[in-house]
């Protein structure tokens, strides 16, 4: 069971019609937010993310679903701490994903949490759950791909269960991040050498 002060309540994902809106528009579910809230394994998550409370005193938690999908948001688009706070304040499919029941104007919580939550989160452990998301991914993105092959009518041997990839495109290296011996001038270099 859980801790005291580790909050996360296991609720099964809204219907898109239940999202509460300002506006009189509806989510698409299609959107790739709607879409990856519902193949995200939220309990899994939450119950690795709770094995990191040692204590069971302190104030609690902001609940793991949200601290869970504001991490997953932050890597996917590659965001700073306050950006993607701020991105999630004005998106809507955001904080869908994140399992709101409306749309809020206000942050969901403060940026420098952020620096807290990643000390706390044990890598190990997301990093089996992120192959296994990945793995389920692979799985529906095959379904999908024989789907379309069988409306197509053509034969396809679906006996492996492996994905083959194939290397597409030019690899591009930037090498300003390699070390070189190279002396910069400086003030007193420059003095030095007119002298």
């Amino acid at each position: 069971m859980f801790a005291l002060m580790f909050r996360y309540q296991s609720q099964n994902q809204l219907t898109i019609k239940e999202f509460e809106m300002p506006f009189e528009v509806e989510l698409n579910p299609t959107n790739r937010w709607v879409v990856m809230s519902q193949t995200i394994p939220w309990d899994e998550f939450a119950r690795a993310y709770q094995k990191n409370f040692k204590s069971r005193r302190g104030a609690p938690t902001i609940d793991a679903r949200i601290v869970l999908g504001v991490v997953i948001i932050k890597h996917l688009l590659k965001l700073d701490d306050e950006g993607v706070i701020e991105m999630i304040q004005e998106n809507p499919y955001m904080q869908y994903f994140l399992g709101l029941k409306s749309f809020t104007s206000k942050p969901v919580m403060d940026p420098s949490l952020l620096v807290h939550i990643r000390k706390r989160i044990d890598l190990s452990v997301f990093e089996k759950l992120t192959d296994e998301l990945i793995r389920e991914g692979l799985k529906i993105n095959r379904q999908t791909q024989d789907d379309g092959d069988d409306e197509q009518g053509d034969d396809v041997d679906n006996t492996n269960d492996e994905v083959q990839m194939s290397n597409k495109g030019k690899l591009q290296i930037d090498a300003t991040v390699a070390d070189a011996d190279i002396k910069f001038p400086t003030d007193l270099d420059l003095l030095n050498d007119s002298r």
